[in-house]
């Protein structure tokens, strides 16, 4: 048979001009292809991490002003401000605070001898206070009742529609004198506290009794004549309740919306003589009466007929007839007796200080709510001794609950509870007013002997329960739950003892001891739920006969100087690298604990550690340049995996290149 020949079947190339007229334009535009989409890949790369790093700085506060908080909240050394800020203005509310301070000072000196120096002066009278008059009420045998107040001050002290009282002056209650704002069948008073003028009552040495009935309390709150409605703006100054020295009584009361900037005007306070700040004298010896808003010089003792006022009720001294002689001091006025306060159910809302104490003695709070505090909800200042607070809480203060401060003893909490609070739900400072010699030669002893027990602290923003420095503290049978951590000790307290407390899912520590602590007993507590059970830093303690489960990174972890720690006999159960973590530490004792719940689980941390070596990273971020590069890349000649020569393939791998006739048709 013969074979023909057959010339080539020739097969078209379509691609042909479009491949070649594509690369023709990336030659003419001297970009290869693709670059475009390659250099917005990187754009918007660039941007993500732009704006990444910008809500990381914005969340951990680098744009924050570091002014903002400043005169409206404590920061820390770490510059993390304490607690909520606080709303007022803090430089003309300074201000405000020391006029009164100078009217008080003023009123002690003229009422020291007031009943000599004012010819026929019986009973109460009126002071010329600055801008406003003071209704001062000298002792008498009998108690000055809501009648009387209406006969003294009929101008000042009315009854509104509602059968309630608005009080438009200021009340001051000598020593020996007692007021009685006390009723059976309920009582409303409002103090006027307006962007014009705000009032006080002040026990100066006197007693003043605030007493209602369970189903018929009585409410003493602000009032701003303006809007109709309690004041809620301290910026201007706001009405406020004080006792110095004397005594004080109040039971089944509400007291709402008082007081501004200090814990002497803070809304509800309590001062003895020491802590009343209202002794001020001038070089000489004199005193300095410039609250009087009086002029000049001043008449002999003795002197001049009794005034009278243009007020109806108590007359109004006139200002020349007080001014006291050379020599005289301010604290010639009403003699201190010893502070003593009792509280039965009284709620506090609202105040700026809840409840301020400083300089007392035995003073007993039971069944009382304070909630909503401007600062914080009870606080103990300086010198308070042998006081005890039962089944009483605090909620929602701007900073802390519960305070004892520096100098302050014997402070006993039974049942209470502290949630919500902006920093700690109980703070205890038993630390030295002074480390070593000082102006005024105050002393180097540390505080102490006070107790939380039976109590609940939960939700706080910050610890729930800080014990700085101080001795024989302790914390028994509580419930501790949902602090960012539960019980600190710090700044050298010793023997503190934590036992038979439960404390529930802490964000980070469940009990923190650190810095100097000393002869510290944690014992018998069961602990779940937080990062860490127990850390102990550079301190001193003996953690025995613990349950801690359901950690998530150790239960007890060792850091620096551990040569006074003792961790022995607990049961430790949860997930983590180890349950006692010491690799930073030398010195502690470890041993007898039970691990058999314990699980060396692979966290997020352990993960993060083993994949982020060096050598790691780099390699992970060479494969992600090659895979964004990948991504953003395109164009036909990129669009597909190809033959780098698919192009320029012989005409012979299309077709065989020869056929038989028979293949095409062709006879045989």
């Amino acid at each position: 048979m013969t074979r023909t020949r057959v010339a080539p079947v020739r097969v078209p190339r379509t691609r042909t001009p479009r491949v070649t007229v594509i690369a023709s334009r990336h030659r003419q535009s001297g970009r290869p292809p693709g670059a475009r989409f390659v250099l917005l890949g990187m754009l918007a790369g660039i941007l993500a991490g732009v704006l990444a790093a910008a809500l990381i700085l914005v969340a951990t506060g680098v744009f924050r002003s570091p002014t903002s908080a400043f005169g409206r909240a404590e920061i820390a050394r770490n510059g993390n401000v304490q607690g909520v800020l606080y709303p007022g203005d803090p430089t003309r509310e300074t201000s405000l605070v020391n006029a009164e301070k100078a009217r008080l000072s003023y009123v002690r000196s003229v009422s020291a001898s007031a009943q000599w120096r004012v010819a026929g002066l019986q009973g109460p009278y009126r002071l010329t206070t600055g801008s406003s008059v003071t209704l001062v009420l000298p002792a008498r045998a009998q108690p000055y009742l809501v009648s009387d107040l209406l006969t003294l001050a009929p101008t000042t002290f009315v009854r509104q529609p509602d059968g309630g009282y608005l009080l438009s002056e200021n009340i001051v209650v000598l020593t020996g004198a007692t007021l009685s704002l006390t009723a059976t069948d309920g009582l409303t008073l409002r103090l006027r506290s307006d962007p014009s003028t705000f009032v006080s009552v002040i026990g100066l040495g006197g007693s003043v009794l605030i007493n209602g009935t369970a189903t018929a309390p009585v409410a003493i709150e602000s009032w701003n004549t303006r809007t109709g409605a309690v004041d809620t703006d301290t910026s201007d100054g706001r009405a406020y309740l004080r006792m110095i020295d004397g005594t004080v009584s109040v039971g089944h009361a509400r007291i709402a919306n008082l007081g501004f900037w200090s814990g002497e005007t803070g809304g509800l306070a309590l001062s003895g003589t020491d802590a009343s700040g209202t002794d001020r004298s001038g070089a000489d010896g004199s005193v300095t009466a410039d609250a009087s808003g009086t002029a000049d010089a001043s008449a002999p003792a003795g002197a001049g007929p009794l005034a009278g006022a243009p007020l109806a009720g108590a007359p109004v001294l006139p200002p020349e007839l007080l001014r006291a002689p050379a020599g005289s001091v301010a604290s010639s006025g009403p003699s201190a007796a010893t502070l003593s306060a009792g509280f039965q159910d009284v709620t506090i809302d609202g105040n700026a200080f809840g409840l301020f104490i400083t300089h007392a003695a035995g003073v007993t709070i039971t069944d009382t709510r304070i909630m909503n505090s401007l600062v914080d909800g009870l606080v103990f200042h300086r010198f308070v001794t042998d006081t005890t607070v039962t089944r009483t809480s605090s909620v929602n203060s701007g900073v802390d609950g519960f305070t004892v401060a520096r100098s302050s003893s014997g402070i006993m909490f039974d049942q209470i509870t502290a949630t919500d609070n902006g920093r700690n739900g109980v703070s205890i400072d038993g630390r030295s007013l002074a480390d070593g010699p000082s102006a005024i030669g105050t002393g180097v002893e540390s505080f102490g002997s006070s107790t939380v027990t039976r109590s609940t602290v939960e939700d706080n923003r910050r610890y729930g329960i800080e014990l700085s420095g101080g001795q024989a503290l302790g914390v028994y049978s509580s419930l501790i739950a949902r602090n960012d951590m539960g019980i600190v000790l710090d700044d050298g307290a010793s023997g503190v003892v934590v036992a038979g407390n439960t404390l529930k899912d802490q964000a980070r520590q469940s009990i923190a001891i650190r810095d100097r602590v000393t002869d510290t007993s944690v014992r018998n507590n069961a602990i779940s739920g937080s990062q860490t059970g127990v850390y102990v830093r550079n301190a001193g303690a003996s953690v025995t006969d613990n349950t801690i489960r359901a950690v998530s990174n150790h239960a007890v972890s060792l850091v620096g100087d551990a040569r006074s720690v003792r961790v022995v006999s607990n049961a430790l159960s949860g997930s983590g690298a180890v349950p006692v973590w010491d690799e930073t530490s030398s010195g502690a004792v470890v041993a007898g604990n039970n691990l058999a719940g314990w699980q060396r689980a692979t966290t997020a941390i352990t993960v993060a550690r083993f994949v982020f070596q060096p050598l790691t990273v780099v390699w992970l971020l060479l494969a992600l340049l090659l895979l964004v590069t990948a991504l953003t890349r395109s164009g036909p000649q990129f669009g597909a995996i190809r033959h780098p020569y698919a192009e320029r393939v012989p005409l012979t791998s299309l077709s065989r290149g020869i056929v038989s006739r028979e293949s095409v048709g062709g006879a045989p």
